[in-house]
């Protein structure tokens, strides 16, 4: 055992009656790390109080090596400056309290406490502080503590349990790791994860790694929390967490190279809170489920190359509300991406601005939305809308308030009732449709069926006939099926207004009243003399009319030997085949067999 120095005695007593040692700002308050082994091990002093060794302001000498260690005296050294780092790698300490320390790192992989360990009142580490697969009975507090991973990690922490809460409110963290700042990943909390207000740095991978991490209660990364990351796996990165709840409301997040927060297959139970969120870089929750709400309200998040919001395959068991975000991209993928979403709520956009220069701004397809979406305050800044496949509650829109040159995707989007506010025209509806890049008809008989249920029974028909001017613009029609198309179109409207045609016959049925009525001398009877008028008016009819006979064509003749007689037969011709036209027209309108899908 070595010479103890008179404040080491002191220290000795101190551990024996449990009083507070206080050395700050003494000329001799240098102890050896070699004296405090000795003392936890018991070797000095066989009788410690249960309040164990208090120690504030020491300066502790050499490296203390508490490698493997089991002490049943509790450890509480606040205000000393450790030169050369602190050992506890496999040790067991009933608590372990460091508040405002300052050392160049400490080892502590597989260290077991049985109460708390903390790190606290800016605790102040100039190298790594390692905890991967330690075990902490209570909480873990490193609120307001000062990490420098000197270019490295600064804290690394993976497969950590702890019992009770982590508490990382306060905490300015830089370091240079490629895994991350902070590693976190696989670590097991057992109440909540706070770190309000934490700022931390990396130039060279994640700020905060937290794949896999299981928090019990809330996870909290708000009010004014600043995380910057660079790399693909994100600002902060949560790829697979399992939370109760999770808020980045009010949070600053930077990735100019990546994901701000790249947190796909994360489960929530509870609500996720982006409100209010500073993000560049996009936020990914792909495959994510979600119990409660996802709120973004007032969220600014420019995606750059990525999206704002990946939420491919989501599923969220409440609603979604981005009502106030500012939205925007430029990369390949859309600005908003909820393909496959399942969301059981509403899906709120009021008030929502989206942007993309040159792609998609919002992709909402193959998704299913069990209560409204509403897009009736969205400023669509640029950018196309794509709705394919999706099924939606209620679909509230302002379809007039979309900007010149926008498509619109809305091939097999499905929604119960008249879609949009009451204010909109089946005119804007038009237009609306007529945004679709190519032709398809679900669209158009999924509007006219709408309107057809709501009492308005022209606008249906309106819709329908401008499905069929919308195919023949397309091209899909060629040859003679355009032509065929072409003419019903103009004839009976696709067979949406078969009284076109019964005016056709009565008209031509009228002219050829009046041009048998007009060439009397065209006409001979049996007597030889001109047919009288009401005989000519039947053979007006048997030549306007098929398959009508009046007789008068026993009682009267053509003249054919006269000029008049030859007009009349050959207009008899032409006159027949525009009744047989008229006729055909009649019976297909009335019967729907021109009505094409």
């Amino acid at each position: 055992m070595p010479e103890l120095t008179p404040v080491e005695h002191t220290l000795v007593a101190a551990v024996g009656s449990g009083e507070l040692l206080n050395v700050t700002g003494r000329s001799d308050r240098e102890i050896r790390a070699e004296v405090v082994r000795d003392v936890l091990l018991g070797r000095i002093r066989t009788d410690p109080d249960p309040r164990g060794l208090r120690l504030r302001g020491a300066v502790v000498v050499g490296r203390l090596d508490l490698d493997g260690m089991r002490t049943p005296v509790r450890i509480r050294m606040r205000g000393c400056t450790f030169a050369d780092g602190i050992w506890l790698r496999g040790a067991a300490l009933p608590l372990l309290d460091l508040g405002g320390s300052v050392l160049t790192g400490l080892l502590a992989d597989d260290v077991v406490v049985e109460g708390s360990a903390l790190l606290w009142q800016k605790f102040t580490a100039a190298g790594l502080v390692s905890l991967v697969g330690a075990r902490i009975g209570g909480k873990l507090d490193l609120s307001t503590a000062r990490l420098d991973g000197q270019g490295g990690a600064a804290l690394v922490a993976d497969r950590m349990t702890v019992g009770s809460d982590l508490l990382l409110d306060d905490v300015v963290a830089a370091g240079g790791a490629a895994a991350g700042t902070l590693q976190l990943t696989g670590t097991r909390v057992g109440g909540r994860l706070s770190a309000r207000r934490i700022e931390v740095v990396n130039p060279a991978g994640p700020g905060i790694s937290a794949a896999n991490l299981h928090v019990e209660d809330v996870a909290d990364l708000s009010k004014g929390a600043d995380v910057t990351g660079s790399g693909r796996d994100g600002a902060v990165r949560l790829v697979g967490a399992q939370l109760g709840s999770l808020s980045l409301g009010h949070a600053t997040l930077t990735n100019r190279t990546g994901w701000a927060v790249a947190a796909h297959y994360l489960d929530v139970a509870g609500t996720l809170y982006l409100d209010r969120v500073r993000a560049t870089g996009g936020i990914r929750i792909s495959g994510g489920r979600i119990g409660g709400q996802l709120t973004l309200e007032e969220a600014e998040v420019d995606g750059g190359a990525q999206p704002a919001l990946a939420g491919t395959r989501l599923q969220v068991g409440q609603a979604v509300l981005l009502d106030g975000a500012t939205l925007a991209s430029a990369g390949a993928d859309p600005t908003v991406n909820l393909r496959s979403a399942r969301i059981a709520g509403d899906l709120d956009l009021r008030h929502t601005r989206l942007s993309h220069p040159t792609g998609t701004a919002f992709r909402l397809n193959t998704a299913t939305v069990e209560g409204r979406m509403i897009l009736s305050e969205t400023i669509l800044e640029s950018g196309d809308l794509d709705f394919r496949d999706s099924t939606v509650g209620q679909l509230y829109d302002a379809p007039e308030r979309l900007p010149a040159g926008v498509a619109v995707e809305a091939n097999g989007l499905v929604y119960r009732g008249l879609p949009g506010h009451p204010g909109i025209t089946v005119r804007q509806r038009l237009d609306w449709l007529g945004r679709m890049p190519g032709y398809a008809a679900q669209p158009y008989r999924q509007l006219a069926a709408a309107y057809q249920a709501a009492g308005h029974p022209d606008d249906a028909r309106r819709l329908l006939v401008a499905q069929q001017e919308h195919l023949r613009r397309s091209g899909a029609l060629t040859g003679w099926s355009r032509l065929r198309h072409r003419l019903f179109g103009l004839t009976l409207q696709y067979g949406y207004q078969p009284l076109r045609a019964v005016a056709l016959l009565a008209l031509t049925l009228a002219c050829a009243t009046l041009l048998f009525g007009l060439a009397a001398d065209g006409t001979r009877t049996e007597a030889g003399g001109p047919c009288p008028g009401v005989d000519r008016v039947g053979l007006a009819i048997d030549a306007a009319i098929p398959l009508v006979s009046t007789g008068a064509a026993d009682r009267c003749q053509l003249a054919t030997a006269t000029g008049s007689g030859q007009a009349l037969a050959a207009a008899g011709w032409v006159l027949t085949l525009l009744g047989w036209g008229s006729a055909t027209l009649v019976v297909a309108g009335y019967t729907g067999l021109v009505r094409r899908s």
